[in-house]
């Protein structure tokens, strides 16, 4: 860890730089890997400021301090950056967490519900969570009103829907136009 201490109206002794890299090793729990560190202390009048920037591999925290001894300040901007990077972690750790033991694993994907995205405005019901019938957690309802595989091509572009459930005017029967990953639509019809 590269450690960069400017003084601004004070001298930067061995104690208040070892204890700053003392204090900076605190977020290692925190941090993956601290790279620089660029401490920045000022002396106004009588107050004393710290402004600590740390960069570390995949992040950049920064906080500010002041008291009237340097040493608290530069304690209290160890403890915000602390918080900060805490938060930052947490954040990370709960978007890659596994299911808990004793947790049933997911259904097979045969067994698994259908989810769409809803419309706006779409309406949440719940089911029985005890029943073990699988839960609805949206549903939309679509026109009744007949129209073409072009007009309902049209509704999917224009509304920036995934897909439009609708009744063809020509069949008379249900049929879902939904967008590619190429950005063509695609037609599901019911077999004859």
């Amino acid at each position: 860890m590269k450690l960069v201490i400017t003084g601004r109206h004070i001298e930067i002794t061995p104690a208040l730089k070892s204890f700053t890299r003392e204090k900076i090793a605190k977020l290692d729990r925190w941090v993956d890997e601290v790279m620089e560190v660029h401490a920045i202390l000022v002396v106004e009048k009588h107050r004393h400021v710290a402004e600590l920037v740390v960069h570390g591999r995949h992040l950049t925290l920064s906080a500010r301090g002041a008291s009237a001894d340097m040493y608290a300040s530069i304690g209290t901007c160890i403890d915000r950056l602390e918080k900060q990077a805490r938060k930052k972690k947490e954040m990370h750790v709960a978007k890659r967490r596994r299911p808990a033991a004793g947790v049933e694993p997911a259904p097979a994907a045969e067994d698994r519900p259908v989810r769409r995205k809803a419309a706006k405005g779409a309406r949440a019901s719940a089911g029985d969570a005890d029943s073990g019938a699988p839960r609805i957690v949206r549903s939309e309802t679509f026109s009744k009103k007949p129209m073409s595989v072009e007009e309902a091509a049209l509704q999917v572009r224009e509304a920036g829907l995934e897909f439009v459930v609708s009744r063809n005017e020509r069949t008379q029967e249900v049929n879902v136009i939904y967008r590619r990953k190429d950005g063509s639509f695609g037609l599901i019809e019911p077999e004859r």
